[in-house]
């Protein structure tokens, strides 16, 4: 089974392509809370045998690459709608598709946005995208 590879991922907010896309990385995470009573110990000792239970389950997706203008319009028409969601706290769809056709639409809003550049290389930009539903995208469907 071949790995995939990350060239020729799309990345979309609203629809809009981000060009330039140096990496993409989505993170879960689960809270828990410690559930244990006198009753849960461990058989013929006197110490309790800790138990757990997911209580919330929450995603985010982070967006880096390397920042582009347009020369006519400014910025690249998809960091724009990067930068404009996380300035407004709008609700956006972010789209990412593999080179395999496969990927997520995710449903959220961006939490944080960021432009970095220094003598030593070009702008960057970044986006934290905190994650409130999901649909999976399967090719041909």
């Amino acid at each position: 089974m071949p790995a995939i590879k990350f060239a020729n991922t799309v990345v979309e907010v609203e629809s809009q392509v981000v060009a330039n896309v140096t990496a993409f990385n989505r993170n879960i995470s689960v809270s828990e809370e410690n559930i244990t009573g006198s009753e849960d110990v461990v058989v013929g000792q006197d110490v309790l045998q800790s138990e757990f239970a997911s209580i919330a389950v929450e995603e985010t997706a982070t967006i880096e690459g390397v920042a582009i203008e347009d020369s006519g319009t400014g910025l690249d028409v998809g960091q724009s709608e990067l930068r404009d969601a996380a300035e407004t706290g709008a609700t956006v769809t972010v789209t990412h598709t593999r080179s395999t056709g496969y990927g997520w639409s995710l449903s959220g809003f961006f939490t944080a946005y960021a432009e970095t550049g220094s003598t030593a290389g070009v702008y960057r930009f970044s986006g934290t995208f905190r994650v409130n539903s999901k649909t999976e995208i399967v090719p041909g469907s």
